[in-house]
């Protein structure tokens, strides 16, 4: 039988020691329940089998520890952690009514999934200081170099003195070769606190630590095949950081942590960090020495929002890394500066790779009608695969540039299509309309904060039902394409400059046919 979680209630409140206790007395009632659906499990399968061979280690009783959501105060902290790691857990016998010891060895030994996010939220700097050290602490005395696998830290206030209080479960023997993935997600993370994390999660065993620190009895577990010793980035296989206050310093720390990690890593996000063109520079350079490196073979998720990729050497880097992404599923780059070139080289990259994409955000580029013929290109390829597309806040992009996208979608497997504050009119309207037999199983459309016609609103209202979302804030007593008469002999322009380069499927097919020529 699998191990359970263990998790509070839902509602959002402040646990102190009563309450702590409470949850306890439901954790316990849980386990024992577990517990005994284990033992019988087991001894059912000892009755009926005949092989001689010992058993196998049993599981764990609990995998998962959630804490989120709450706000502890210290004494409710020191009870959790006594119930989890206490190797005698004593309840009362209903038939003696005597004491007997359950629970061995501790629930914390079992534990590898710690979701300790929002855990002190209201609390003055030094309680919550103590809380957070309080509950990781417990993972110190686990058995082992550490099984503690994924950690979840969002959402917690913490300054260089929370990083020391969480180090157990960010840089010590708890996750020396266990840790394979970290959440630091609105935290607060400041450049100098973001190094503080990156020398933790780079630093190999023994260094800038305590001899004691070292497990000489697993030095081969914990040195590389080179020779060298291992960090814990090396393990990882998803890093996030978001909504920090990380800033260019902040954001060579998280390239520094990149340029350990190896090709086990599978989802990168560092997004919302307050990075410059200089910090945004570092994040595409680590991307594209890891890419060099093959350690993006295995890429899945890639969220770099809100960055700034605008100056040409910064995007050519970042396409260079997406060239080798060849399993990427899902692509974040809103509000990244990328303008009509940088999004026609990243399309380029993403074709190039071939990614089987399922969730595509370009929003926030000022994109327009030119860099929408690139979005085209690229989602011909993925309609196989495309689950979410979005385009949000391109206001540039009016009723040409999404009528031009929206023409090439033709899938099966698109489920949220996002438009707002994109200018469209009637145009773009009528052409999102005439896309639903094209998309049948669309869940969610969004097309809020532009300027269609109410007549238009209607159609849409009437072919696509409850799938359209609100659009409180559109203007439907003016037609945003009444501004489109300039831009298309614009647009012209391009398309009879365009003409003139053969796209790659032309290429192609006239390869192949002069392969064909004899002479």
């Amino acid at each position: 039988m699998n191990p359970i979680t263990l998790v509070p209630t839902p509602t959002r409140e402040v646990i102190d020691l009563a309450k702590a206790e409470s949850m306890i007395d439901t954790w316990r009632a849980k386990l024992l329940e577990h517990q005994a659906a284990v033992q019988a499990t087991c001894t059912i399968t000892t009755t009926t089998t005949t092989d001689s061979s010992p058993p196998p280690p049993p599981l764990p009783l609990c995998d998962t520890l959630v804490l989120s959501n709450k706000s502890y105060t210290p004494e409710a902290a020191k009870c959790i952690a006594s119930f989890l790691t206490s190797s005698s857990s004593l309840s009362l016998s209903s038939n003696q009514g005597d004491e007997q010891e359950v629970f061995h060895p501790p629930i914390v030994s079992g534990i590898q999934t710690a979701i300790l996010s929002d855990i002190i939220a209201s609390q003055p700097e030094a309680e919550g200081l103590q809380v957070l050290s309080i509950l990781t602490g417990i993972f110190q005395n686990t058995s082992g170099t550490g099984t503690l696998k994924h950690v979840d830290l969002s959402d917690n206030a913490m300054g260089s003195k929370g990083v020391t209080a969480c180090q157990e479960v960010i840089g010590g023997k708890a996750v020396r070769n266990s840790l394979e993935s970290l959440k630091l997600c609105n935290n607060g993370l400041s450049e100098d606190t973001m190094e503080e994390v990156a020398c933790l999660l780079t630093a190999t065993a023994g260094e800038d630590n305590d001899e004691d620190d070292i497990d000489h009895n697993n030095l081969d577990e914990e040195t590389n095949a080179n020779g060298s010793r291992s960090c814990i980035a090396q393990n990882l296989k998803l890093l996030h950081f978001y909504n920090n206050m990380s800033g260019n310093d902040g954001c060579k720390s998280f390239a520094k942590i990149l340029n350990h990690c190896t090709d086990k890593i599978m989802d990168i996000r560092m997004s919302g960090t307050r990075a410059r063109a200089e910090g945004s520079r570092f994040i595409v350079q680590a991307l594209y020495d890891a890419a060099q490196r093959g350690d993006l073979k295995n890429l899945i998720k890639l969220d770099l929002k809100d960055n700034s990729f605008a100056e040409v050497e910064t995007y050519q880097l970042l396409t260079q890394a997406l060239e080798k992404c060849t399993t990427l599923k899902e692509l974040n780059l809103h509000d990244c500066v990328l303008h009509d070139e940088g999004i026609r080289v990243v399309c380029d990259a993403l074709i190039q790779a071939k990614a089987p994409l399922e969730h595509l955000n370009l929003g926030g580029n000022d994109v327009t009608p030119v860099g929408a013929k690139s979005i085209a290109r690229l989602l011909k390829h993925v309609n196989s695969t495309l689950v979410t597309f979005c385009a949000s806040e391109n206001d540039e992009l009016t009723s040409r540039g999404v009528k031009r996208i929206v023409d090439v979608l033709d899938s099966v497997t698109l489920e949220n299509v996002v438009f707002n504050i994109t200018s469209i009119g009637k145009i773009g309207a009528d052409a999102i309309v005439a896309m639903k037999d094209r998309v049948p199983n669309i869940k969610v459309l969004e097309m809020d904060e532009n300027r269609i016609p109410l007549v238009c609103v209607e159609k849409l209202q009437e072919v696509y039902g409850d799938v359209l979302m609100e659009m409180e804030d559109n203007d439907e007593e003016e037609d945003a394409d009444d501004d489109l008469e300039e831009e298309e002999e614009e647009e012209e322009e391009g398309e009879e400059e365009e003409t003139m380069v053969p796209n790659d499927d032309a290429m192609d097919s006239l390869t192949s046919a002069l392969g064909k020529v004899t002479v």
